[in-house]
């Protein structure tokens, strides 16, 4: 299945590579030819004025002229379709490396997103280098890059996360539209953290010039007009000849007052609009869609609330932004008092900002969700046997079966069943050094996680109650608040503790439950936290290297033991990755000191 998927992306990239050099090739016609024929044009004109003045050598100058304009037009266009086919041979390009397992190298780790203080994401690899965020991030914006990170570390209602399902199955088969939208945001990104809140602030201002007062302002140029005409003619003694003065200055008297205000608001608009371009072109993808599941189409239903599209919207500020260019012409000064060009414009962006500019966010915020979704939506195209989970709203429980580590290529990933069918059933795992039981509690967490985004699960079978997620696999020390790895795990257990005694449903992963102690301690310790997550009817997976504590299975019957094993032959260690029902019977630690060269009398 997964070679028909490859198939399906190198065929594609061949397709692009071959419209590509099309592309290339009016490139190359155009580069050659456009100066030919201004040079052609130049030539006729000279012609006209050193050789003959005939008519005939400006029409064709003229007829040349235009040519060459629109050959310039049109190579601006090749340019930018040469830009985005390379982008998209660029998506195909990644798509096949994350399915030869080479997505390691993919530069955007989502490494701004770890916090050691989180309850998992820093134990199930969420984000940094080797994550699930680097693995499927497809978002080219920043905020879509912090949808995806929300939703990868805090759990949505049941609703949503079955909302999302229905979204992501709908776009799994548009593959063409997910990778156009894709490399439409890759050729307008402008990825500056910070820029966005400007952009927001910028459009959220309130508005200055906008009262009816203001615009009255604008009538000082008709009566000026008026006046200059009606004491021209000398109609009436009531109206002198120089009267209309009086309203003149009024607008030199305008533009001075107003002059230091429309600089700094249109120079602030003009590195605005810079960054909405890129929102634009992502806005003009989604507005002619079609969707048929209800979040896709309560999505597309945010950008048309409030009268025209986005776009269209967005195409009108760019007209303002047009009139904003004059102030760059030397005529500017004249025809500024002239009309009150600077105040027009002011108030035409005003009234935009108090129409759109509150939308902008929420169009942004639909961008993201697109985007969020979008890098969901590869995981359901690229592993079509993997399988949406059933979600309830129900006591503690998980089931699983075939359950396999999403970031593990498919040769290798080996699946297990895992069941907690009730609150209260912890599952302790057993084994040897490297065995597997790290790699399950992880699997368990990162599917978990997954599941709750709405994404498919890397399972035959998944289904669960909704839970929050409890982690304390890898612990480490902290120098700066003066705290012991040892002390920093007994933290996160009593974090897992509370939240069970506060009555969350939750599921705990525990990795060597207080490995930084002595065993005596550890195993007191150890069957007091067992005992009293069963009592507070928690379930999770805890795995132990120290066999006496599953004796808790002959006190406790939802205590169940299981363990992964090895086989050692001469200097080679293998493992099977499966897990079993009972006890572990082997060691391996003396074993890999000597392979490693360590001896032991």
């Amino acid at each position: 299945m997964v070679n028909s998927i490859y198939e399906t992306y190198r065929l594609k990239r061949a397709d692009i590579r071959e419209e590509l050099s099309g592309v290339m090739k009016q490139n190359s016609l155009l580069v050659l030819l456009r100066p030919l024929f201004f040079l052609a044009a130049v030539g006729f004109l000279m012609a006209h004025s050193l050789l003959s003045p005939k008519p005939v050598y400006l029409l064709f100058s003229g007829i040349l002229i235009v040519i060459f304009l629109w050959m310039l037009v049109r190579h601006n266009r090749v340019k930018a379709n040469i830009k985005y086919l390379e982008l998209l041979v660029h998506i195909n390009d990644v798509a096949m490396q994350r399915l030869d397992g080479k997505w390691l190298e993919f530069p955007n780790t989502g490494e701004r997103f770890i916090n050691p203080e989180h309850r998992y994401s820093s134990d199930l690899n969420i984000f940094g280098q080797g994550s699930l965020f680097q693995y499927l991030n497809a978002a080219t914006s920043l905020a879509g890059e912090e949808r995806l990170a929300h939703l990868l570390e805090f759990q949505t209602s049941l609703d949503e996360i079955k909302q999302r399902q229905q979204a992501i199955k709908e776009l799994s088969p548009r593959l063409d539209w997910r990778q156009h939208f894709q490399a439409t945001g890759m050729s307008e990104s402008v990825r500056k953290p910070g820029n966005l809140e400007k952009l927001l602030a910028w459009a959220e201002e309130k508005p200055v010039f906008t009262n009816k007062y203001t615009s009255l302002l604008l009538f000082c140029p008709v009566i000026t007009v008026v006046l200059a005409f009606l004491g021209h003619l000398h109609l009436t003694s009531l109206i002198p000849p120089y009267l209309w003065v009086l309203p003149f200055t009024m607008q030199i008297i305008i533009v001075a007052f107003t002059s230091k205000k429309a600089h700094q608001t249109f120079n602030k608009t003009g590195n605005s609009v810079h960054e909405i371009r890129r929102w634009s072109a992502l806005l003009k993808c989604i507005e002619p869609e079609k969707f048929e599941s209800p979040l896709l189409k309560g999505l597309k239903r945010k950008l048309i609330q409030g009268g025209d599209a986005p776009s269209r919207r967005i195409k009108k500020l760019f007209n303002i932004v047009e009139r904003m260019n004059l102030r760059y012409s030397s005529l500017h000064p004249v025809i500024n008092i002239g009309v009150l060009w600077d105040l027009q414009t002011l108030i035409k962006l005003e009234q935009w900002r108090s129409g759109s500019g509150r939308s902008l966010r929420s169009w942004i915020e639909v961008i993201a969700e697109f985007e969020a979704l979008s890098s969901f939506t590869g995981l359901a195209h690229d592993h079509p046997h993997w399988t949406m989970p059933e979600i309830k709203e129900s006591k503690p429980a998980f089931k699983a079966v075939a359950l396999g580590h999403p970031l593990i290529k498919d040769e290798v990933r080996v699946g297990n069943n895992v069941e907690l069918s009730e609150p209260g059933i912890i599952l302790l795992i057993t084994g040897s050094n490297m065995s597997g039981k790290s790699t399950l509690l992880r699997t368990v967490g990162i599917n978990l996680i997954l599941a709750y985004a709405g994404a498919p699960v890397c399972a035959k079978e998944l289904s669960c109650s909704r839970m929050n997620v409890y982690t304390s696999i890898h612990i480490n020390d902290n120098l700066e608040k003066n705290i012991s790895s040892f002390y920093a795990e007994l933290q996160r257990i009593k974090l897992i503790v509370d939240a069970a005694r506060f009555g969350e449903p939750i599921i705990f992963l525990v990795d060597e439950i207080f490995k930084g102690t002595n065993s005596k301690d550890r195993i007191l310790g150890a069957q007091a936290v067992l005992k009293s997550l069963h009592e507070l009817a928690a379930i999770g997976l805890v795995s132990t290297h120290d066999l006496e504590l599953s004796r808790l299975e002959q006190e406790i019957p939802q205590i169940k033991n299981y363990h992964f094993t090895d086989q050692i032959s001469g200097r080679e260690i293998t493992f099977d990755y499966r897990l079993k029902p009972g006890v572990s019977k082997s060691t391996n630690a003396v074993a890999l000191m000597k392979i490693i060269g360590i001896k032991i009398n």
